[in-house]
């Protein structure tokens, strides 16, 4: 308990001299000096004004006009977007606000936005005129008082009577304490400043929303290049294992074989590739990347080379493919339709190996099915999917969510299947 005492002592020893020792003080003070600056020029131009409308030779109609233009011209930059920007830049400097706490102003200030900078760069001015008046008295007064009392300079105190001249030692504390006061008064301005920092220069309720938004948006973008990675290097490496595998059992009893397996191979590295680089295009950004990535769209028009792929693999697999289909789909729906095809065939050939696969492709009036079946293992592995688990399986329910169609996955009868059923705008599909 003693030692808890002396330490918690400590600790509030070295909060109550803080502000003595403190950088971050310093630092305060420097942003409370400028503002007094400026509040000194203001107040000279209001001093200036009010000398001119006291003398009677001056004429008030053209000093009037003089005052309320010079008005607006000083009164403007508290409500200008780059003095706003100005001050969040010196608060995170001069304060240390986080930037988290205070970002950078995005878009044109909305109206409110405006007054509460307006409302920040006044009580900016008013805490630095306060802090630099004190600095201005306190220091002069401080040093005379203290070269007084040490017998340097005994005309002030004598100045001030025969009390203050009779009692040297206690104006010397009190020039001590008017010199330590002052770092004080700069940490409880310095204080105030960064509580009002939000709410006046933070952004308003719009500016979050936005902020939300486009969060929410870039959020969901990345999720979409997670799932095209996901699915077309997924398979891409699946069909890749097998080629290989078979490949290796192939090359001394039937090189033809092997030689169409590592083709295969190098088909998928190539087709691996083109998404791989697509999806770093789009990851980098900016005009430059759009302009030298390559955007493969894999569409249902390319189901039958992606099941020549998987037959190249050693799997079975029959196509049921309404003719034409891909051409009178809107080209999003035929391309996240290409989608769940391909990694439903990836988790067949990865969890099923050897097993026969078949995708039917239908489209109505209304409504694109796709569905991919294969028979269940005999002994379900670990690897083995099931509903509602593995990444490639809500990769799946997400495309199909987005397009607002459904999705069902699971068992039936010693099956696996996985069905898609997307909503078909003919129109929409016409003119894409």
């Amino acid at each position: 308990m003693p030692g808890r005492t002396t330490t918690g002592g400590r600790r509030t020893l070295r909060w109550a001299l803080s502000p003595l020792t403190s950088a971050s003080t310093v630092r305060a003070g420097v942003y409370l000096v400028i503002g007094g600056v400026l509040a000194g020029a203001y107040f000279a131009l209001a001093a200036g004004f009010v000398q001119m409308f006291a003398d009677p030779a001056t004429p008030r109609v053209a000093v009037g006009v003089l005052a309320l233009l010079t008005a607006v011209i000083v009164g403007a930059p508290p409500f200008l977007a780059p003095v706003r920007a100005l001050e969040v830049a010196a608060v995170r400097t001069f304060l240390d606000v986080d930037a988290r706490t205070l970002p950078d102003p995005v878009g044109a200030p909305t109206v409110a936005t405006r007054w509460r900078g307006a409302a920040w760069f006044a009580l900016h001015l008013v805490l630095g005129a306060l802090v630099t008046v004190g600095l201005l008295v306190a220091v002069p007064l401080a040093t005379q008082l203290v070269l007084s009392a040490f017998g340097v300079d005994r005309a002030f105190l004598v100045q001030m009577g025969p009390t203050f001249a009779a009692n040297p030692v206690g104006w010397l504390a009190l020039g001590v304490l008017a010199l330590v006061a002052l770092p004080y008064g700069t940490a409880l301005a310095r204080r105030l400043l960064r509580q009002s920092a939000e709410p006046l220069l933070g952004p308003d309720q719009t500016a979050r929303i936005a902020e939300l938004e486009a969060r929410a948006d870039r959020l969901a973008e990345r999720g979409r290049l997670a799932r095209e990675l996901h699915d077309s290097v997924g398979h891409a490496l699946t069909v890749t294992t097998l080629q290989a595998a078979a490949a290796a059992r192939q090359v001394e009893t039937d090189p033809d074989a092997a030689r169409r397996s590592l083709a295969a191979i190098e088909e998928a590295g190539r087709s691996a590739m083109a998404d791989l680089d697509h999806v770093l295009g789009l990851l980098r950004g900016g005009e430059a990347a759009a302009g030298t990535r390559r955007a493969p769209a894999r569409s249902l028009d390319d189901l039958p080379v992606l099941v020549a792929d998987a037959r190249h693999a050693g799997t079975d697999v029959r196509l049921d493919l309404d003719a034409g289909t891909a051409g009178s789909l809107p080209r999003a729906t035929s391309h996240e339709a290409y989608r769940v095809v391909q990694e439903a065939l990836t988790n067949a050939v990865r969890h099923a190996p050897g097993r026969p696969v078949t995708v039917w492709v239908s489209v109505d009036d209304r409504t694109l099915d796709v569905a991919v079946a294969n028979p269940l293992p005999d002994a379900p592995s670990p690897a083995t999917p099931s509903p509602g688990g593995g990444r490639g399986l809500h990769g799946m329910a997400e495309r199909v969510r987005l397009l607002r169609g459904e999705l069902e996955a699971g068992p039936r009868d010693g099956t696996w299947v996985v069905r898609a059923r997307f909503p078909v705008d003919r129109e929409r599909g016409a003119s894409a």
